[in-house]
Parts: structure tokens; sequence; C-alpha cells
């Protein structure tokens, strides 16, 4: 493609997408998204992952925007704290949650108030907090934790045992709750209302920009309402195939800085 697509608002996934399989941030990434800033592009994060994860990649890069995390259910501003939207999932859905997953001897993280409660130190606590920097606050029954309303719950599973859970869990909270798969092993809980779409359309409506020149950029089920949201949606070479369907152009994989091959190529 040689014509550029307009761009006001450039939306980006973060594991899978602008960082690689290391969950790293590259320079070539960091250099592109530093170079939409200078034109003036907003330069917004977007990622299933809690605020306190993202807002150390949003400060390497150097942005002071609001961030997008929980898959929607939070977008608060990078810099002054300031929180725009809030969506949690309701207490008695949260109890239910745990409820099966102590029944079935299941980790969960328990995200709440931006902070991540897990009953013990496992592997799995061990593997998100490897992934993505926060610690895990063991409090033994997470039942304690009932009428609280968490962000977002997350389970951790055998990829290979995934599919199953992630059916029985979508039909059992159908209508109640917005479940994905979000990594191999991840199965995510968030508020019905909430997703990566939604969240998008309201920032881009709070800073008057159009969403036809919004482009968003990722690579897994979660990311769908966010490409089709966008004006314009960019999937990654790695992506899974329902998101590279619904993309309007693929570029290359997350391990060769797809993100600033887009940038360059199709934006600046």
């Amino acid at each position: 493609m040689n014509k550029k697509i307009p761009c006001g608002l450039a939306a980006f996934d973060l594991d899978g997408t602008l960082l690689n399989s290391e969950h790293k941030l590259s320079p070539e990434n960091c250099e592109a998204l530093q170079q939409l800033a200078e034109n003036e592009i907003l330069v917004v994060l977007v990622s299933g992952r809690m605020h306190r994860s993202i807002q150390p990649i949003s400060d390497q890069i150097g942005l002071e925007n609001p961030i997008i995390s929980y898959n929607g259910g939070m977008v608060k501003h990078a810099t002054t704290g300031e929180v725009y939207h809030h969506t949690p999932v309701p207490a008695d859905y949260a109890m239910a949650i745990v409820d099966d997953c102590v029944n079935q001897n299941l980790h969960i993280n328990f995200c709440l108030n931006d902070e991540l409660f897990v009953s013990e130190r496992n592997k799995w606590s061990e593997l998100y907090e490897t992934r993505t920097g926060v610690p895990a606050t063991p409090i033994g029954d997470l039942k304690q934790l009932a009428g609280e309303t968490p962000t977002k719950l997350l389970i951790i599973h055998p990829p290979e045992k995934l599919p199953p859970l992630l059916d029985s869990f979508k039909s059992g909270y159908v209508g109640k709750l917005y479940v994905t798969q979000t990594q191999p092993e991840y199965i995510e809980f968030m508020n019905p209302e909430v997703t990566k779409g939604r969240a998008l359309t309201a920032l881009a409506k709070q800073f008057n920009i159009p969403i036809d020149s919004v482009v968003a950029f990722g690579d897994s089920y979660n990311d769908e309402s966010l490409l089709k949201t966008a004006g314009f949606g960019i999937a990654m070479g790695n992506a899974v195939a329902p998101i590279k369907d619904c993309a309007d152009h693929t570029t290359v994989t997350n391990d060769e800085n797809g993100v600033a091959k887009a940038i360059w190529e199709l934006i600046l």
C-alpha cells in the first residue's frame, strides 16, 4: 500500500503485538511510537493487563496519554492518574467464579484496586509475574474477598486443556460476563459491558477524534472489537485467524517489529 491512511489516534495491544515473544519492547517499535507522538497522533496502549503493568511500558516510550487496561475495564491517565472509566465485575459473579475455580482446583488471579490477589503462589502466579512484572499477593481463601468488585478475574491453565474449559465458562456466563482468551494459558472474565472496542470508542469521542481516523493493532481474540471498531485495523503476522480475517491489513510478526513496519509504511 502506497497511500497513507489518516490517523489521529493509534491504539496498540501489548502482548503478541507491540511486545515481542519475550514480552519486551524493541527499540524499533519504541521509536516508531515516539515518532507518532511527535506527529501529534494520540498513542494509546490497550491491553488486558493491569494498569500498573502497562505503566512502565508507557513510561519507557515517554507517553503522557490515557491507558486502556483490563481489556477496557479501566481507562486511566498514565501521568495524572485520572480515571476516565472503570467498569468492574459484579461481586456476586466474582464469587461464583471463585467458587467454580476452588471446586475445579484452578488457579485464579483476582484483580482488585489494581492489586493482584491469589490464594497461593505457584508456577502460574510466577508465570504471570514474569510476564507482567506484577507481584501476586497470596491471601489464602479468596472467598474472604466476597462483596468486592474486581476489575478482572483471570484463570491460568495448561494451553492444551484450555479449550473445553473456555467453552464451559463462556456458556455458563453467557449474558452475564465477558469471557475471552487472551494468551494460550489465560481465560479472562470482565463486566459484560467491557471490550477494548467500547473503551476505544469512548476515548476517541472524549478527545474529539473521528473513529475513521483511528488505527488499531492486535493479534488475539480479545482484539477483535478493537480492530473492528477502529477505522483501520492491522493484524500481526502471528495473529490468530479471526483477527487476520477482520483486519484491513496484516503486517509481519511481533518478533519482526511488525508494528514499526506498518507505522512507517502506512502512517508516517
